[in-house]
């Protein structure tokens, strides 16, 4: 038979195993709060340095963004001391080591941010200014071979305004992409014939108005047509028909 001490035995056994559990609990909350505070930030930051990484910073913005990754060095060196000496994850949550630290991520992260967009801009900048494909319609003589020109401007055009467009280039490889598109921008500009004969430009602006006829083949677009390879692109038809 099992004596009252015994009983009494195995009830204060039966207690801390359950305080032990419920310790264990606890200690695994705190573990997961600390760990999704500090993941949120960390994840930010890793992603800002990748997407900066290719970018020049302005060197003010370069000394500051140095001094707040000091800092957060520091700070993380502080909070891994105190946890390796107390070993107890709840003392984070009481710990002003722990809120500094989270702050100085999130300086650095916002610090990053701003610099790394003001680069980027500045990339842009540099890069030069594009007209848009509409402008450039507005303002070109539409022959074919302009026409052919736009097309592949339009295709750069939107290329590049896509990763303009960003707050941040997502990798180094933005940098390239847009440095060629432009490339292939003036490129294609540099096909679009602007300086076209009079009589040229009133024959396609009624080819494209759909009332082109005879009296616009004039021996100055007759000539022009001939020099281009042209002539073969149109054929005569009598309204009639």
């Amino acid at each position: 038979m099992t004596t009252l001490v015994q009983r009494g035995q195995t009830l204060e056994t039966k207690l801390r195993y359950l305080a032990q559990a419920k310790t264990g609990a606890t200690d695994l909350k705190y573990i997961q709060q600390r760990t999704e505070e500090w993941q949120a930030r960390h994840s930010r930051l890793m992603n800002l340095r990748t997407q900066t990484a290719p970018l020049t910073l302005a060197s003010q913005d370069a000394a500051t963004v140095t001094s707040k990754n000091g800092a957060l060095r520091q700070n993380a060196q502080k909070v891994l001391s105190r946890l390796l000496e107390k070993e107890d994850i709840k003392e984070l949550t009481r710990d002003a080591a722990w809120t500094r630290l989270l702050k100085a991520c999130q300086g650095l992260i916002e610090e990053l941010d701003a610099a790394g967009r003001k680069a980027w801009q500045a990339y842009l900048e540099q890069l030069g200014s594009l007209e848009s494909p509409t402008s450039l319609r507005l303002r070109m003589p539409p022959t074919p071979s302009n026409d052919d020109a736009l097309r592949a401007y339009q295709a750069s055009y939107a290329a590049f305004s896509a990763i303009a467009r960003l707050e941040l280039p997502r990798s180094a490889d933005d940098l390239v992409q847009i440095s060629a598109h432009v490339t292939s921008c003036r490129l294609a500009f540099g096909r679009i014939a602007f300086d076209l004969p009079d009589d040229v430009k009133a024959f396609y602006a009624a080819i494209n108005a759909g009332t082109a006829t005879l009296a616009h083949v004039t021996p100055t677009v007759a000539k022009w047509l001939g020099e281009h390879g042209h002539l073969d692109r149109f054929r005569v038809r009598s309204t009639s028909q």
